[in-house]
């Protein structure tokens, strides 16, 4: 039986076979997002793809709550042009790109973003075939979308292959998380959900909430979601964001980077069974007009 260090190895290495793919597989899309707002959403979002970078991989975080931007001042870093920039024309992709602490590239959300879903088919194939060119920039692009089942966070989450949903154990959060599923597979039940308990006070009540969580949806929804881990409640997390650093580089020994470390191992251990990965098809089903994703 091989030792724990030789199969996370193994698991490394198979990922990064993912950087010599062959022409037109796709890069890995995941969207995390949240039923209610305060959660810590787009902290998981950052730290994880930090943690993946860490690992080898060419990560690109996407600052997805538009109008709520805020993954540039986690990473310390202030672009000056963000994606309203790329959807009036005036840049393209790549000029927007930038480059964060730890290995990884990200682009800031900006505003206006509703917009996207009134544009003629002409404007939006030139938008998408702009986008297309962040598939060659990374190995793992990470939507931070917004919180809550308004249409355009909707459209995003069922449009991607891997939806990680993040909670904390408290009820409100969780009655929210829960409408979020319920609404999600509603119209996309072939959508694989993953769950991040964040904030928990003791591993038990993460797990006991896991578990919890899990159980009501298989009985209620008929749906299994995989659990990817738990995020213990620590002052790293938010000495980090006071320093604007985030938390897995400036306080590598904390708990709370134990438990991303875990989530990011957990993550690399699954690969998304559905065909219909990659960021082509992610964009084509968030602009797809004729559909019932509303």
């Amino acid at each position: 039986m091989r030792d724990q260090a030789s199969a996370l190895r193994q698991i490394v290495d198979n990922l990064k076979k993912q950087r010599t793919r062959e022409p037109g597989q796709g890069a890995r899309v995941l969207c995390v997002t949240s039923g209610k707002g305060g959660v810590g959403k787009t902290s998981i979002s950052v730290n994880l793809g930090i943690s993946l970078a860490k690992k080898g991989l060419r990560v690109l975080l996407v600052d997805a709550d538009f109008g709520l931007s805020n993954i540039d001042v986690m990473l310390g870093v202030s672009p000056p042009y963000d994606l309203s920039y790329v959807l009036r024309g005036q840049k393209r992709i790549r000029d927007v790109l930038a480059e964060g602490p730890g290995g990884v590239m990200f682009v800031s959300g900006g505003s206006g973003m509703n917009e996207l879903l009134n544009m003629s088919e002409i404007q939006l194939a030139a938008i998408i075939d702009n986008l297309l060119l962040l598939e060659d920039t990374a190995d793992v692009i990470i939507f931070d979308t917004g919180a809550g089942v308004n249409p355009l966070i909707m459209r995003m989450v069922r449009a991607s292959a891997e939806t990680v949903i993040v909670t904390t154990p408290e009820p409100t959060a969780i009655m929210d998380a829960y409408a979020l599923v319920k609404s999600i597979t509603k119209y996309s039940p072939e959508c694989e959900l993953r769950l991040i308990i964040n904030r928990a006070e003791s591993v038990s009540e993460a797990e006991m909430t896991l578990q919890k969580f899990m159980s009501v949806v298989r009985l209620y929804q008929k749906v299994e979601i995989d659990r990817l881990g738990y995020v213990l409640n620590d002052p790293a997390v938010s000495r980090g964001v006071r320093i604007q650093q985030p938390f897995v580089l400036s306080y590598p020994r904390s708990a709370a980077t134990r438990n991303i470390e875990a989530i990011a191992w957990n993550l690399l251990d699954r690969k998304p069974e559905s065909p219909e990965n990659g960021l082509q098809a992610f964009l084509a089903k968030v602009f797809k007009k004729n559909d019932d994703m509303r």
